[in-house]
């Protein structure tokens, strides 16, 4: 995300931000300083550059149920993260007084106040007031949302992927002109308080809005329960190489997932979803010191859980040279550049069989019909 000059940071446009409700109230309500001084260094003394922040959120003055919801969100407390890294290394952070600093000073500070979405840039994409210090109720997906959601449901979001992949587009629901909020409301983003985001209360589901989805053609009766959504609609999603601290990633990011088994039966019903491939290896963490393994790193899988934000209707799983979508799916090869994780692809990532061992898809596929002549009839050319 580009830079912002200095003066776009800290320029208010004072006529107009003083008809809101909150010019009315003065800078000093919730900045702190001291006014009427004409010296900028006298003014500025017990300046709190931003009063969102913390515990003690300015915010809390005339919205404490919404911010006291929020502070326990995954947004502010990045539980989520924390609670993926316990659970590899098997105790908790305070346990380990180095993965704690090295979580605190690398990771805590991408959480999220109440001024990082409805009035400034985030932080760690370098700040900077996006309406003139107007505070819009709902954040700007660009440079709010997907500032900190970028580098795949942003980008992926709308479609900016077409130079790589020809033919990318963005999700239909973008092209269809809605932003972040048509799916994801203020409910779930201040309330999203679980340890990961799969299990926030709130979480959308294609099915609150496509109810007879069931109905509509048959191949979803088919398949509904069976596949996600995202396994025949979604195009090629970002995966990455594994990741350490505090270098980066080992080698570069790719456009593909594949499709596996289930790694969350308890939260999702479906047999078999989308999986991507996360950055995580046994010593990610060896650069802050402390202990250097995850002992408990074959508990969680390193093809996770994914829903691509980049949804349309036709996909190579949904078409295919003869127009059938059950040739490419049932027939895609039991190889790395097939669609489905199998046996071959934990051969090429050794290190991390054990931890996928239980995604995996039969090299041979379940045939669902006895014959072509019982198939559902191929759907019509896009």
């Amino acid at each position: 995300m580009p830079a912002l000059e200095a003066w776009e940071k800290v320029f208010v446009e004072h006529d107009e931000f003083a008809l809101t409700d909150h010019g009315e109230l003065g800078c000093v309500a919730c900045h702190g300083g001291v006014e009427p001084v004409a010296d900028k260094h006298a003014a500025h003394e017990g300046l709190v550059v931003d009063p969102s922040e913390g515990a003690s959120s300015a915010c809390l003055e005339c919205h404490a149920d919404t911010v006291q919801v929020f502070q326990s969100s995954m947004h502010a407390t990045l539980a989520g993260e924390r609670t993926m890294i316990e659970a590899r290394a098997g105790y908790a952070m305070e346990d380990d007084p180095a993965l704690l600093a090295g979580f605190e000073g690398s990771c805590a500070g991408c959480h999220a106040s109440c001024g990082a979405c409805h009035v400034s840039r985030p932080d760690p994409v370098g700040g900077g007031l996006v309406e003139g210090h107007l505070f819009d109720a709902t954040p700007d997906m660009i440079n709010q949302c997907t500032a900190c959601h970028g580098s795949r449901i942003g980008d992926e979001y709308r479609g900016t992927h077409r130079e790589e992949i020809p033919g990318y587009l963005g999700d239909t629901h973008y092209l269809a002109g809605n932003r972040c909020e048509f799916c994801h409301g203020a409910e779930e983003i201040h309330g999203a308080s679980a340890e990961h985001r799969y299990a926030v209360e709130q979480l959308p589901r294609c099915q609150d809005c496509h109810e007879d989805i069931e109905e509509a053609n048959a191949w979803h009766e088919q398949h509904l329960g069976a596949l996600s959504c995202q396994v025949c609609h979604a195009q090629d999603y970002k995966s990455c190489a594994s990741c350490h601290v505090p270098e980066g990633l080992d080698d570069p990011s790719w456009l593909g997932f594949k499709i596996g088994r289930n790694p969350l039966p308890e939260l999702r019903d479906e047999t078999f979803t989308t999986l991507r491939h996360i950055p995580i290896a046994r010593d990610s963490y060896a650069g802050w010191g402390g202990q250097q393994q995850l002992a408990l790193f074959d508990q969680l899988p390193t093809w996770k859980t994914t829903s691509p934000h980049n949804i349309q209707r036709w996909t190579p799983r949904t078409e295919s040279d003869d127009g059938s979508c059950w040739r490419a799916c049932h027939e895609s090869p039991a190889t790395t550049e097939g669609w489905f994780l199998r046996r071959v692809d934990l051969d090429a990532m050794p290190d991390e069989a054990a931890a996928n061992e239980p995604f995996i898809v039969p090299d041979e596929l379940p045939t669902l019909w006895e014959s072509a002549a019982a198939r559902p009839p191929s759907p019509p050319a896009p």
